[in-house]
């Protein structure tokens, strides 16, 4: 199967590379001799295999190209390219809509009652395996045993789906029989088998983890369609309202303490200079006291959770007469 996959890119390419000497032999300079083909073609060129029975395209412009490239790539699966001529959207007739917003979800559900969690951090996906509703069952081996089964299908391919590459960990549930665990790895093994990254899976080890590495064949799903998070930096959880005051008093405990300081002025956000004004008043009292400062905090709501500004300001000096 992948000798004949190698033999169909191999031809491809080559027939590409004739069109495009012909093209610079015969075009006059300047002209365009290559232009990467869209997305219908593309997605063709990577995704077909003959294991598909079908492609449906809704655009009658675009299946006319895809059998045209359909004729040199693969001339015997041509009419398994059908033009899609019903009115409801083709995406949402075959539920592809719900299938796109669970790509981007982190946790994705499991026939059985159970459900996968990914994760990704800047060293490896993390994916977890829960049982959830299926714990039920009176025979916890075998429920874990189907949980794990249909949950190898679902990693396998919501790894393909999300264009996940690199180190990946799977926790799955924890099995007493080491039938089972051979079974899950082969299970997980055989959906392998339809991805063109190349893939190294480890064994399910005593601990029920399972680890493999996923070439990274294009950047990822999350990747191309998130920004970082402007509140948590990619956190995913921003600092307390209550630890961030308590960072601001202490600034301002350090800054009213040094010499010649006659005034502190602040502005924070809102959540912050309320909590200050309110909760740690009797604090920022006893330093005005101490240090004979004056202090002066005002609220700005448009100020993000880790934002805000402390100005300390001097004495001025008086000039002797």
């Amino acid at each position: 199967q992948k000798k004949r996959v190698i033999a169909r890119d191999l031809n491809n390419l080559l027939r590409m590379w004739r069109d495009i000497k012909k093209r610079a032999e015969t075009q006059p300079a300047p002209s365009l001799i290559f232009k990467e083909q869209d997305l219908g073609l593309r997605t063709l060129r990577d995704y077909f295999t003959a294991e598909i029975d079908e492609v449906l395209v809704d655009d009658k412009e675009t299946w006319s190209e895809i059998k045209d490239f359909m004729k040199i790539i693969s001339p015997r699966h041509q009419r398994r390219v059908r033009l899609y001529r019903e009115s409801k959207p083709i995406f949402s007739e075959h539920g592809i809509e719900k299938q796109i917003e669970q790509i981007y979800s982190n946790t994705v559900p499991l026939r059985t009652g159970g459900s996968i969690v990914i994760d990704s951090t800047e060293a490896l996906i993390a994916i977890d395996v829960n049982s959830g509703k299926s714990k039920r069952g009176k025979d916890l081996e075998s429920t874990a045993y189907k949980t794990n089964l249909e949950a190898a299908r679902e990693v396998a391919k919501q790894l393909r789906l999300r264009d996940m590459g690199g180190l990946v960990v799977i926790d799955f549930i924890d099995m007493k029989d080491p039938k089972h665990e051979r079974a899950v790895t082969k299970q997980l093994r055989e959906e392998f088998k339809r991805d063109k990254a190349k893939i190294n899976a480890s064994h399910v080890s005593k601990f029920g983890l399972l680890e493999l590495s996923r070439q990274r064949l294009r950047p990822s799903i999350e990747s191309k369609s998130y920004q970082i998070c402007e509140y948590c930096q990619g956190r995913g959880m921003v600092r307390s309202v209550g630890a961030t005051s308590v960072s601001f008093l202490r600034q301002i405990w350090v800054g009213a303490s040094k010499e010649n300081i006659e005034r502190v002025t602040g502005a924070l956000p809102s959540t912050v200079a309320n909590y200050l004004l309110n909760k740690k008043r009797a604090e920022l009292a006893e330093l005005e006291k101490r240090y004979g400062v004056s202090i002066e905090i005002q609220g700005n709501p448009d100020l993000p959770p880790w934002g805000g500004n402390l100005e300390f300001i001097e004495r001025a000096e008086t000039k002797e007469t």
